[in-house]
C-alpha cells in the first residue's frame, strides 16, 4: 500500500502522525525485524490497522495499560514472523500520596503531568483506584516523570515504577436503558439523553466509537458484548437485553465504565 493510499484511508487524522506510522511501517518491512511506535494511538487507529494487516504486509501487537486500554503502543512484525519476545520501551508506574490525595481525580493527575510539558500522545491510559493512580509512559520520559512531578494540586505525590499485574481493571456501574430498537441512533439518544435526530448528529460528527472503531452508520445494530464510548459522555458495554416494557420498547443493561 503506497502512502497517499495510507494516509487516505485515516483522512481527517493528524497527517504527520499517521504519516508516522506509515514509516514505522515500511522501516518494518525493510529490515525485516520488530518496530514499535513512538507514541500511544488512539483505538479507531490501532484497530484499524490491524484489521489492515495482511494488506500492509505485517502483523500488529499492542499494549496499553491493561486488556481493556484505550492507548496503545504498537509493535509491528513483518507477515508470518514468530515472535517469541516484547520489548515495548514503555514504563508502568503509580502515583501516591498522602491522605488528602484521595480527593484528587483523574482530571487533577492528567493536568498535573500535562502541565510538565509531556505530549498525551506519549503516554497511555490512566487509572485512579483507592488514591492510587496509575499509569504508562514512554521509557525515555519515565526519569523525567519522576524528577519533575512533586505534587498534584497541593498534594505531594511519589512517582514509582511499577509491575503491570498490579494495574487494576476498569471499574463499571451498571445501567439500564429504554430503547425502540438496538440501533446505534437509538442507544446513543438514550444514553446522551437528546433526541434521535439530534443522536444522529452526534454520531455523523464521528464521536461514537463502537468496537474501537469511529462509526457514523445511524443504522448500525449493536450487539451484546459490543464496547461503545461517545465523546464527552463515557466508555459503555453493551452487555445484555433483560426484557421488554409495557409499550414494547426493549430494556437494556449497559455497565459503564466509572
Amino acid at each position: 500500500m503506497d502512502k497517499k493510499k495510507f494516509l487516505n484511508i485515516f483522512e481527517g487524522e493528524d497527517k504527520n502522525l499517521i504519516a508516522g506510522v506509515y514509516e514505522d511501517i515500511e522501516l518494518c518491512k525493510k529490515i525485516g525485524y520488530q518496530v514499535y511506535t513512538d507514541i500511544f494511538l488512539p483505538p479507531h487507529i490501532w484497530s484499524r490497522i490491524m484489521e489492515m494487516e495482511s494488506s500492509l504486509g505485517i502483523t500488529t501487537y499492542t499494549l496499553g495499560i491493561n486488556e481493556e486500554a484505550e492507548k496503545r503502543v504498537c509493535m509491528f512484525s513483518p507477515a508470518g514472523d514468530e515472535v517469541y519476545s516484547y520489548d515495548y520501551p514503555v514504563t508502568f508506574f503509580t502515583i501516591e500520596g498522602g491522605n488528602k490525595f484521595k480527593e484528587l481525580e483523574h482530571r487533577h493527575f492528567l493536568a498535573a503531568i500535562m502541565g510538565l510539558g509531556i505530549k498525551r500522545e506519549k503516554m497511555g491510559d490512566l487509572i485512579v483506584r483507592d488514591g492510587v493512580c496509575y499509569g504508562i509512559i514512554k521509557e525515555e520520559l519515565f526519569e523525567f516523570l519522576v524528577n519533575n512531578l512533586a505534587q498534584v494540586g497541593k498534594t505531594e505525590v511519589e512517582v514509582k515504577s511499577c509491575q503491570s499485574e498490579k494495574i487494576p481493571l476498569g471499574e463499571y456501574e451498571e445501567e439500564i436503558y429504554l430503547v425502540s430498537s438496538l440501533r446505534l441512533d437509538n442507544i446513543v439518544a438514550a444514553i446522551t439523553g437528546q433526541s434521535r435526530n439530534a443522536s444522529v448528529s452526534v454520531i455523523e460528527d464521528g464521536l461514537v466509537v463502537v468496537n474501537y472503531s469511529v462509526k457514523r452508520r445511524k443504522d448500525l445494530t449493536v450487539k451484546e458484548g459490543d464496547g461503545l464510548s461517545i465523546r464527552r459522555y463515557g466508555k459503555f458495554i453493551f452487555k445484555e437485553v433483560i426484557g421488554e416494557s409495557k409499550k414494547g420498547k426493549q430494556r437494556i443493561l449497559l455497565k459503564k465504565y466509572v
